[in-house]
């Protein structure tokens, strides 16, 4: 392996039976790399790709290196195994999983799309394909490792003050609120589209860390406009 193409397999974390097959720089900012299945032959000592029937190329956009953009494109079989890999992601979304965290990331502290895209240089409509796929039930956040679900109640809106008048995040009244089990006397238009929209969301998902940014957004709407929630926050707090 030449040394361009080693140090893509380090800085990726590319372990065997993957093998960074390719690379090339494109415009000075973009960098596409090419990761296929490794075939050892320890009597040639050399590694070479493997060619393997049924294999097709999948490509998603991987997390910023610096101001270089990084495009990964997987040369697999059908059968392979990607499901762990963080260089990879699914096969019909625009974003390995490494760069699906940083964007999660943000989704929780309650960024834009658009500031998202600022941030991580990233095209709108990518992003918005990755929104649309978790709003509706179809993309979960890999739960690898599992400490990070063990720990998560309690960093669910580590960047958002308590506040005497709105309860915390993690009171059940939030996700009755979701489910439907919970009703108010809504005065707001705001808060009865922003409702309505969640609990469709909220019925299709099945993923804690996704539901929980539900939770998230409803909860910051009542911090953000208390003064205005007042008589549906009475409601609430007389629970």
């Amino acid at each position: 392996m030449n040394n361009e193409r080693h140090l893509w397999q380090t800085l990726l974390d590319v372990e065997a039976p993957w093998t960074v097959t390719d690379c090339k720089e494109n415009g000075g900012r973009r960098h596409d790399i090419w990761i296929g299945l490794e075939t050892p032959r320890p009597w040639l000592g050399i590694v070479r790709a493997r060619p393997v029937p049924g294999t097709r190329t999948l490509s998603w956009r991987h997390a910023n290196f610096g101001a270089w953009q990084i495009h990964i494109h997987v040369q697999a079989p059908g059968t392979a195994d990607l499901s762990r890999q963080p260089w990879a992601g699914e096969p019909d979304l625009p974003f390995t999983r490494a760069l699906n965290e940083r964007i999660f990331t943000f989704l929780r502290e309650g960024c834009t799309l658009q500031s998202i895209c600022t941030l991580l240089d990233l095209p709108i409509t990518e992003l918005w394909r990755l929104r649309y796929a978790m709003d509706s039930g179809r993309w979960g956040f890999d739960r690898t490792p599992a400490k990070r679900i063990a720990a998560h109640g309690s960093e669910t809106d580590a960047g958002a003050a308590a506040d005497p008048d709105v309860p915390d995040v993690a009171d059940p009244v939030w996700v009755a609120l979701l489910e439907g089990g919970r009703q108010l006397d809504i005065r707001v238009l705001g808060l009865k589209l922003l409702l309505s929209r969640l609990r469709a969301q909220f019925e299709m998902i099945s993923d804690v860390e996704v539901r929980t940014l539900k939770l998230q957004e409803l909860h910051r709407y009542f911090l953000k406009n208390k003064r205005l929630l007042a008589h549906e926050l009475s409601q609430i707090r007389s629970e």
